[in-house]
């Protein structure tokens, strides 16, 4: 008799173990794709970082101009694919240049390039958005005859990340 209590306990904890991997392999899984999106997400932004440099480089040396900078960023094959959707991004290439003698203030020449327009804004002429301390070097100083700095060359590069697995696209973690 003894013997037959131990069998139907056995049997009843039965479908207790199915439930408890169930549930573990779903909460497995989620992780697992969260920190698949979020590598996706750092290494998307590890690339703007890098283009953004690299786009400040070129206009340091004043190897190129706006339009040939602009083809050469957007061309540059890294981990974003312009080429691929060119609505998923967008680059701005602002020079600022010091202010003279008949205009004291700083000019601003702005180039841009792709088709992502959800939110993102261009930088505002006539000195496209520094700070001002750095509007304060662009400034004619009728003491030195000149400004402390001639120009100003400011990179900005957005990017929409598409997420990799199907819970990116949940508003609950983020959403686009």
């Amino acid at each position: 008799m003894r013997s037959l209590r131990t069998v139907k306990a056995c049997c009843n904890e039965r479908g207790t173990a199915l439930v408890e991997l169930s549930v573990s392999l779903m909460l497995f899984l989620l992780i697992a794709l969260g920190v698949i999106d979020y590598g996706s997400m750092i290494n998307g932004r590890n690339a703007l970082t890098l283009l953004a440099r690299e786009g400040a480089s070129i206009a340091s040396r004043n190897l190129t101009t706006n339009q040939n900078m602009l083809d050469l960023l957007e061309s540059t094959d890294n981990a974003l694919k312009f080429s691929t959707d060119p609505n998923k991004y967008r680059i701005f290439l602002a020079q600022i240049t010091a202010g003279d003698a008949a205009n004291p203030t700083p000019t601003c020449a702005l180039s841009q390039r792709g088709g992502l327009t959800n939110g993102v804004e261009p930088p505002v002429p006539p000195d496209c958005d520094l700070p001002a301390n750095l509007v304060n070097y662009l400034t004619y100083d009728a003491g030195l005859g000149t400004a402390p700095v001639e120009q100003f060359t400011v990179v900005k590069v957005y990017y929409q990340h598409d997420p990799i697995t199907p819970f990116g696209n949940l508003n609950w973690y983020g959403g686009n």
